[in-house]
């Protein structure tokens, strides 16, 4: 295998691992949803849930075009990624200092 073929295997290894990461992110933040009584305020949970599914989806299918082939300029993947992550982490800190674990 080619030294380009390589690099695209580990890029597309490196955006399935960011799905995996991206649906247990989800998953967790679900689980806070569910365990603190589905409160109006759980809006934002429900919302970062749904941003790492997104997330997930979008990397999945990056992973998918880089084993059929087809690099492409992924920039707009890297930064609508990279927007998701940031929206999502500052949820989590919101969430942290407004409804602290007991």
């Amino acid at each position: 295998m080619s030294r380009a073929g390589l690099a695209a295997e580990r890029t597309a290894l490196a955006w399935r691992r960011t799905a995996v990461a991206a649906m247990i992110t989800g998953a967790l933040f679900l689980n806070h949803a569910v365990t603190s009584g589905w409160r109006p305020a759980l809006i934002a949970p429900i919302g970062a849930a749904i941003a790492m599914a997104a997330l997930a989806g979008m990397s999945y299918l990056r992973n998918r075009s880089l084993h059929e082939g087809r690099y492409g300029n992924g920039r707009w993947v890297v930064a609508t990624a990279t927007a998701a992550v940031v929206a999502v982490a500052g949820i989590a800190a919101v969430l942290e200092f407004t409804d602290p674990w007991p």
